[in-house]
């Protein structure tokens, strides 16, 4: 069952109902909880969507973890000069 989202017309006040698709298109909405009036009309709601809000952390974390190991790495150039600067000597 989908929760549809109603406006109440005298009051204003919004809520949402747990109802069977077959009653979405009643004529007959429900009334409001805050002031019992029956002049009630269906709006639209918005609608989440599951999913990352924000940085993973962890991701982040690795990535930073990723970059530490390559900055120590000693580069073949590196290596190979320093071979040739041992071997002149």
């Amino acid at each position: 069952m989908p929760i549809y989202s109603y406006a109440c017309s005298t009051c204003g006040e919004r809520f949402d109902r747990l109802r069977p698709m077959s009653s979405a298109t009643e004529d007959t909405p429900p009334p409001c909880p805050a002031c019992s009036s029956t002049d009630t009309r269906r709006v639209v709601a918005g609608f989440a969507v599951h999913g990352p809000s924000g940085p993973d952390h962890q991701e982040i974390a690795a990535q930073r973890a990723q970059q530490e190991r390559m900055a120590s790495i000693t580069s073949k150039e590196t290596i190979d000069s320093l071979r040739a600067a041992k071997s002149n000597t």
